[in-house]
Parts: structure tokens; sequence; C-alpha cells
């Protein structure tokens, strides 16, 4: 596994396919959290201020991790030609082949949102909060873990094996993503209301295991799906 998770590794940075999304996710937490950003001036009213402030940052920097991450796990799922895929396929199994390629778009995203949060307090000028509250940095990072989870199930689900065609791949992922974030129902949206109102705290089990549960069944049905695809591939030839 682990040669495997190299060679998709090597895929993603000599294809640069990962230009596109770390840039997509800076300008969208730069635009989203630069509007209001507050002086680094000290005192206990501006603190208060700064540390709501520093929690909705992170808020938005999670969320973004949905769309990118999504697409970030489409760009591994089609970043092989089918020859290769085929090579791979035979000589690991399929289903280790397809893993990879899905624990790879998450590793990238865990470098994405890592990055993000970090760089949150100095765009909006929380850095104070962030060192004076590390409970709400904390929480930032649970909340933005269940987006990331939820981001690679809406990469997984809406992309090859399971949704072959292009065209409607990358409208299902651009719709998929934007469902996560506002419907009720989704781990990310309950994630984000839940540390909107208690920033320490951060989003709760339940949105955490809900987000994990998800991924675990999409990939599940993506590793079959993946390991019937090759499969065929293998027989054909």
């Amino acid at each position: 596994m682990t040669a495997l998770l190299r060679y998709q590794t090597a895929i993603l940075l000599r294809s640069h396919r990962w230009i596109f999304p770390l840039i997509a996710y800076g300008l969208l937490i730069a635009a989203g959290n630069a509007a209001g950003a507050t002086s680094p001036a000290a005192g206990p009213a501006l603190l208060a201020a700064q540390s709501t402030q520093l929690a909705q940052g992170l808020d938005w920097s999670a969320a973004m991790l949905v769309p990118v991450v999504a697409f970030l796990t489409r760009s591994m799922l089609t970043a092989e030609p089918d020859a290769a895929r085929a090579c791979v396929a035979a000589a690991a199994g399929p289903a280790r082949a397809q893993l990879a390629a899905l624990l790879t778009a998450l590793g990238g995203g865990i470098v994405l949102g890592l990055g993000g949060a970090c760089l949150t307090p100095f765009i909006t000028g929380t850095a104070a909060a962030a060192v004076a509250h590390p409970e709400i940095f904390a929480a930032g990072l649970l909340t933005a873990v269940v987006c990331l989870l939820v981001g690679s199930a809406v990469g997984a689900l809406c992309n090859p094996p399971l949704l072959r065609h292009p065209g409607a791949a990358m409208l299902a992922t651009l719709a998929a993503a934007i469902f996560a974030l506002a419907s009720d129902v989704s781990p990310a949206s309950a994630a984000l209301r839940r540390g909107g109102t208690r920033a320490a705290q951060g989003p709760g089990l339940v949105p955490l295991l809900a987000a994990a549960c998800l991924l675990a069944v999409i990939w599940g049905a993506s590793l079959y799906a993946g390991a019937r695809r090759d499969n065929r591939a293998l027989s054909a030839t």
C-alpha cells in the first residue's frame, strides 16, 4: 500500500493537479476572511470580538474544504490513463489501487485544511485571540475534519467509477458540494451551524460520526465499482 500511495502522490505532484485546488482554496479563504479582518490591537473588548471573528474565519476555511477536496478527489480519480490504471490494478489489485487514489486526495485535503487553519488568524488579524483561546482553534480544526470527510465523500460519489460521464460528473460534484454546505441533513452543514453557536466546543460528536459513516459507505461503493470496472478491463485484455 505504501508503494501505491507513493505512486499516486507522484501522479498528483507531477501532473500539477494540485495547483488549481491550492489556488482556489487560497483565494476562497482570503476573500471570505479578509473583509472581516480586525485590528491586532489589544484590549479585553477587542479580544472578545477577535475571538468571534476567529471562530467565523475558521468555520469559513473549513466550509471551503468541501468543494475544494471534492474536486481534488475528482482530479485523482481521473488522473491515470486507462492503460496505466489497468497495469496498477493487475499488479496490486483493483480495490487497493482505488483506495490509494482516494487516500492521496484525502491527504492533500489534510494539508490544505491545516494550511488554511494556520493562515486564518493572520488573514483575519486574530492571532492574539488564537493564542489566548486555543480551544477555539481546536474546535475549528474539528469542524475542518468534518468538512474534509464530507468533501472526500462528495468527490468519490460524483466521479468515476460511480459516475463516469465527465460533464455530468463535474456538474454533480459542484451541486453535491453546494448541497452539503446548505442542506440541514448534511454533516458539514450541521458542524458549521453548531460551531457557529458554540465556537469553543466545536461541531460535536454527531456530525463527526455522521461524516465518517458517510465517507465509509461511499468509499466502499467506490472501491466495489472500481474493482468491477478494472476486473472487466483485465478480463477483456
